[in-house]
């Protein structure tokens, strides 16, 4: 009923008319405010739009960096290349400046459970034999927690050949802890970036 007659009112008695007008412009925005609203909403979209496309561009530059590493890490791994080896051994010598005579991919048998608490089989991505033996680790981006974990497999290494072995780890990235807890540990480092 009041639907019916509010209309009727409003055209009838403008002073009420201008009072309902009054209270509405305090609760809603007025057109112009409205319309002013809408067009900043307006050029926040087209900015937000802007800068998308301009993020898109970045992804796409990151996206072609993240294959190349890609593909760099798979040509070290061993697990999609047979130049492993060779590639480890040309590393490895040119930061020892020696020769090594023997190189092989590593795996040791932890019968007590002494590494991970229960028998496993541990794997070394290359041992190299020579004046200095080295054990390497391989990995694509290193972080605190992986150097402790090779420290220990180091450290078993050289319990379990009897020799002294050098620890050296070959990193595309490190987090800044892993790079000083390498130091801290004694263990060789090659890694392209910090990060």
């Amino acid at each position: 009923m009041m639907r019916q007659k509010l209309p009727d009112l409003l055209r009838e008695h403008s002073a009420f008319r201008y009072e309902i007008m009054d209270i509405m412009a305090d609760v809603f925005a007025s057109r112009d405010n409205f319309e002013r609203i809408l067009e900043e909403i307006k050029e926040l979209r087209e900015d937000g739009n802007r800068q998308l496309k301009r993020f898109g561009h970045l992804f796409e530059d990151m996206s072609i960096d993240q294959q190349a590493i890609k593909l760099m890490i798979s040509a070290l791994s061993g697990h999609a290349a047979y130049g492993l080896e060779a590639g480890i051994r040309q590393i490895v010598e040119e930061f020892s400046g020696q020769t090594f005579k023997k190189i092989e991919h590593l795996w040791l048998r932890d019968e007590k459970g002494e590494l991970y608490g229960v028998p496993a089989d541990v794997e070394y991505d290359l041992y190299l034999e020579d004046t200095v033996n080295y054990v390497v680790e391989v990995k694509s981006h290193t972080k605190l927690g992986d150097v402790f974990n090779f420290h220990r497999k180091s450290a078993f290494a050289e319990k379990c050949l009897e020799k002294k072995i050098r620890s050296i780890i070959i990193s595309v990235s490190i987090t800044d802890s892993a790079k000083k807890k390498c130091k801290e540990l004694g263990i060789d480092l090659i890694a392209r970036s910090v990060v």
